[in-house]
């Protein structure tokens, strides 16, 4: 055996000196050094090198003159697990699909050691097709601090921002000094130069803005003016909804909550617009606009609509100007439920002079005011004959006036229209009487019921006059009669108005 492998030796030393090259298993080396297994087709399970195993790394490192050299580590060394690893001075780096990531991915990954990054202090870019499209760093590779990008194009130009957050192309492409920036999308923020604390989420989201402070802009060229101005400053505004406040130029402490919703707004300040295309054309300040459409024709400022369609001051569900002091409901208006324990107002007004009155079942109308009390004067229209069996009904059939239209002919009576305190007077004259202690008296009946009466007896022969006056409490429907009771036979009363007559006068 040991005459073999010097045999060998000898022969691999004469291959290397004749041709520089050393071959193991072949005659022909094709490079420096040329092994061969001993079947090419069907090899044994000792056809192969091995590497010198360690089960851990070297307690003293090589040096620069062992660059490439090889190990096997068998035993895990803290993150490094087993395989092979190369001296790269001044460390060891693993070799094979280990510990690297893979283009189809890697399984048996451990979380709490392996990761995508640097485990020194150096910035972290990428690319696509060559051109740098993210990049993790701090500091920033121009004078920025803390700032984080990731998107082609994307804040190139800095000079001094620091801690923003960017995600998207194109974005912040000329910030020179703006910081605190928050920007999602393509194009979102693009002419922030100096511009401070904004959040900008959508394509195309505060893409004027320039030197604006504090805004919100949410959708799709929210807070974008439609001509691409350049020099935009409006601060302190918060749009959400695409092409909300988009042609705002230097308006402050506007809030646009929908889609197009105060779309037009150029320097109008303290204006809110919430809903589709609320406040669409608005040019002025202070203006609340709640509904899709509210106010969408509205240019003047302080005024406040909430509608869902694009009706005007007139035709608007509520319409109001705050620096008047006026609001206003174009439709009915109901306190409560009018079904339960509320009552509805009247939309139309009223004509001169009349009054809101209601019915108590929760409907309101106009009517005539109360000053158009109750007055009633009637009279006999032909004497009347009185019989002696006692009380009768005179028999009054003839208005002389009647307002309200109360007085009954037909049954001799007045009926209330509506409640109240109503004065009675009444009297009458018989013609000449004979006859000594003759009763004759008179009354007033309240629905059919003695409410007062004056009675006194008559001596001698003479005309007869009675007279008698109340207050009574009436409720609508309630009825008033005059009655006469009367002793001798042959007893007219007179028709005359100035001598028989019933009068009602309402007090209240």
């Amino acid at each position: 055996m040991k005459l073999k492998t010097c045999l060998i030796l000898c022969i691999c030393s004469i291959s290397a000196a004749v041709n520089a090259q050393i071959g193991i298993g072949t005659t022909s080396p094709n490079s420096i050094f040329d092994i061969r297994s001993v079947n090419q087709s069907a090899p044994a399970a000792t056809d192969g090198i091995l590497i010198p195993k360690v089960d851990a790394f070297p307690a003293t490192n090589p040096t620069a003159s062992q660059y490439g050299m090889m190990v096997f580590l068998t035993t895990a060394s803290g993150a490094n697990v087993p395989g092979f690893y190369f001296w790269n001075n001044p460390g060891w780096v693993s070799v094979g699909s280990t510990t690297n990531w893979t283009l189809t991915g890697n399984t048996a990954s451990n979380p709490a050691t392996n990761y995508i990054g640097t485990s020194d202090d150096k910035d972290i870019v990428f690319k696509r097709f060559g051109i740098r499209a993210g990049y993790i760093g701090n500091p920033n590779t121009l004078s920025g601090n803390k700032n984080t990008t990731f998107g082609a194009n994307s804040y190139n130009t800095t000079s001094g921002g620091t801690r923003n957050s960017i995600f998207g192309t194109n974005i912040l492409s000329f910030n020179t000094s703006g910081s605190l920036n928050v920007a999602i999308g393509d194009q979102a923020m693009y002419s922030n130069t100096s511009g401070t604390e904004n959040t900008a989420i959508g394509t195309g989201a505060l893409y004027s803005s320039a030197a604006g402070v504090c805004n919100v802009a949410i959708g799709r060229n929210a807070l974008t003016t439609t001509n691409g101005l350049s020099g935009i400053e409006g601060s302190n505004n918060t749009a959400v909804g695409y092409v909300s406040l988009r042609a705002n130029t230097r308006g402050a402490f506007n809030n646009a909550l929908g889609r197009e919703s105060l779309y037009r707004n150029l320097i109008g300040n303290n204006n809110v617009g919430i809903g589709y295309q609320s406040g669409y054309n608005s040019l002025g300040s202070g203006n609340v606009f709640l509904g899709n459409l509210s106010g969408y024709n509205e240019t003047g400022s302080n005024k406040l609509y909430i509608e869902n369609t694009n009706a005007d001051e007139s035709n608007s569900l509520i319409y109001g100007e705050f620096d008047n002091n006026i609001l206003r409901t174009n439709a009915q208006l109901q306190i409560g439920n009018p079904a339960t324990t509320g009552y509805s107002l009247p939309v139309p007004r009223g004509t001169n002079g009349q009054v809101l009155q209601t019915n108590g079942s929760g409907n309101t109308s106009w009517v005539t005011p109360n000053n158009n009390l109750s007055i009633v004067r009637t009279k006999l229209s032909a004497n009347q004959l009185l019989g002696t069996s006692g009380w009768q009904k005179i028999l009054f059939d003839t208005p002389v006036f009647d307002d309200n239209v109360e007085f009954n002919a037909a049954d001799n009576s007045f009926v209330a229209a509506k409640a109240g305190y109503y004065q009675i007077n009444s009297g009458f004259q018989t013609n000449d009487q004979t006859g000594n202690a003759t009763l004759c008296a008179i009354a007033v009946r309240k629905n059919g019921i003695l409410y007062q009466e004056f009675s006194a007896k008559h001596y001698g022969n003479d005309i007869i006059s009675r007279n008698i006056n109340c207050i009574v409490k009436l409720a609508a429907n309630d009825r008033i009669e005059i009655y006469v009771d009367n002793t001798t036979s042959g007893v007219n009363l007179n028709s005359d108005e100035t001598k028989t007559y019933f009068e009602v006068h309402q007090i209240k």
